[in-house]
């Protein structure tokens, strides 16, 4: 273990983890507070008791968020990409280049 990783206990659905790495505890905790959240709220809408299942689909839906946030951030990089674009032809336009 080097001297950066730290051990930091977080709790997910009930269940206690002891996790071992570098970062911020305050940020590991925040991620497992967000896990929980989901897992509960995935088991609150749904019949299955079985906790992997509920994690699973809990996964499935975070990962649809994360591929949407990213699709949504490409969309708005190739946006910008066009305004600028677009202000470089109207500058060069006025500077008669």
């Amino acid at each position: 273990m080097s001297k950066e990783d730290q051990l930091i206990q977080v709790e997910i659905y009930g269940q206690s983890y002891n996790l071992r790495g570098g970062g911020d505890p305050a940020y590991i905790q925040e991620l497992a507070a967000y896990v929980d959240g989901k897992m509960s709220e995935i088991a609150a809408g749904s019949s299955t008791v079985d906790s992997l299942k509920v994690a699973i689909l809990a996964a499935l839906n975070i990962a649809d968020e994360y591929h949407q946030i990213r699709r949504d951030s490409e969309k708005q990089r190739m946006e910008v990409a066009v305004r600028t674009a677009e202000w470089e032809r109207m500058l060069d336009g006025a500077l008669g280049r």
